[in-house]
């Protein structure tokens, strides 16, 4: 920034002075900064992240990023008074709304998110806003891929580096869906993969 300081404490004290302006609303004046920045992206798909983190023994962040050249630009962010990386759906119904009515008109959107946040509740949410998505569940998650009982994908016995992808298939015990699934082994053995998608899966879900 342009500057007649000499030394880099004259900066970070010109910063902290203005971090502790009271008129600066960060989250209003966020909005239509990051709103001008998106339109400016073109009408090529967005994909949006919805992460969560712990700071320290005390908090927790929920975070929406726009996801660009392997950066997370973020949206809206919350700051929650517990350290858990899971976070209830109601805690970000609203959050995810906000995100919306800061993306441009046209264009397509894809929602990605890891366990923390995997709901049905929030698959109902996403089908509203006519966003696509790509969720992963924990392994042990219900699925049901013909007749009325369901079983868990902790039971299907996966190759050392072998992925699978089934079509319309129900989650949970309540049958919700149908969707999309896609099921892999890491090569080491160590993890594996749940992701449930609104779209046919491949090996390029993974990616994603």
């Amino acid at each position: 920034m342009p500057s007649r300081a000499v030394s880099a404490q004259s900066l970070v004290r010109r910063f902290e002075r203005w971090r502790q302006n009271q008129r600066i609303a960060v989250h209003q004046w966020s909005g239509p900064l990051i709103q001008h920045a998106l339109a400016a992206w073109g009408t090529n798909a967005l994909y949006l992240a919805l992460d969560t983190s712990t700071l320290g023994e005390t908090y927790g962040l929920v975070r929406m990023s726009r996801i660009a050249r392997g950066r997370a630009l973020p949206l809206v962010w919350k700051v929650l008074q517990h350290p858990r990386r899971r976070v209830a759906y109601t805690v970000y119904a609203a959050f995810v709304d906000t995100a919306a009515s800061r993306l441009p008109l046209q264009g397509q959107v894809i929602f990605v998110a890891d366990r923390g946040v995997a709901d049905t509740h929030l698959m109902e949410h996403l089908r509203r806003l006519a966003w696509h998505w790509r969720i992963r569940f924990k392994s042990r998650v219900w699925i049901s891929r013909c007749g009325p009982q369901p079983g868990k994908t902790s039971r299907l016995s996966l190759a050392l580096g072998e992925a699978r992808c089934w079509p319309h298939v129900s989650r949970t015990k309540i049958h919700d869906g149908p969707g999309h699934l896609a099921l892999a082994r890491r090569q080491d053995g160590k993890e594996e993969w749940v992701v449930v998608s609104d779209e046919p899966t491949d090996r390029k879900t993974f990616e994603e």
